[in-house]
């Protein structure tokens, strides 16, 4: 809602002052019966300030207001949204994850999801396709949600997270290497494959799922 243009807010507008619209390609006017929800991310009240967002408007559709705090906000009730994710993943997947571990659990809590929902769901998703046993624990999460972009010491100064990602990556491409390597070593039989590395087979499968492995 937030960042609809100023001509698309002035025909919203109109048409829910009059309750008439006419449609796409067509030349009537149609009265219309509707109940309007909107939804934003911005604060509606710098954008009148600001002029990019009309105050008539936002008064018309302001009539009931829910204010609803970001994920890192919303303390254990990111765990309501863990289980519900895992279990959506488990149906997406043909896994069988039962829960998260509490070391991260702590993780969760203490993020930020800058993402909110979306990256929470992300994340849920990846480490139940990663993760080996029932429960997902810390090495199935991204690094970025393990160690998070900037680190503030008690000194109160930031550290650029440059080097951690190039670390990741790094990190990242070494085993995509290995796992292709060792493929081509194992003559294409995956199973064997898989002993080499010293990890299962579904484990293998869903790493070469996850790095885009093509052979």
């Amino acid at each position: 809602m937030g960042n609809l243009s100023y001509e698309i807010q002035l025909k919203l507008l109109r048409a829910i002052q009059e309750r008439v619209v006419t449609r796409l390609g067509d030349t009537r006017a149609q009265n219309i019966d509707i109940r309007l929800i909107s939804a934003t991310n911005e604060d509606l009240s710098d954008g009148i300030k600001g002029k990019s967002f009309r105050e008539d408007l936002f008064h018309r559709i302001n009539e009931f207001s829910i204010d609803l705090p970001a994920l890192k906000d919303r303390g254990p009730d990111i765990l309501l949204f863990v289980n519900h994710f895992i279990q959506l993943a488990n149906e997406q997947l043909n896994r069988n994850i039962i829960g998260i571990s509490p070391n991260v659990e702590q993780i969760f809590l203490s993020y930020t999801w800058p993402g909110n929902l979306r990256e929470l769901n992300n994340v849920i998703k990846r480490a139940v396709l990663m993760s080996p046993g029932i429960r997902i624990e810390k090495e199935a999460l991204p690094q970025e949600i393990v160690f998070p972009p900037t680190f503030v010491y008690a000194n109160g100064t930031n550290t650029d997270s440059k080097s951690e990602s190039i670390l990741k990556n790094a990190m990242w491409d070494i085993e995509r290497q290995l796992i292709i390597k060792t493929i081509l070593d194992a003559g294409y039989n995956k199973s064997k494959a898989a002993r080499m590395l010293k990890i299962d087979r579904k484990t293998l499968y869903n790493k070469i799922k996850l790095y885009q492995i093509d052979i």
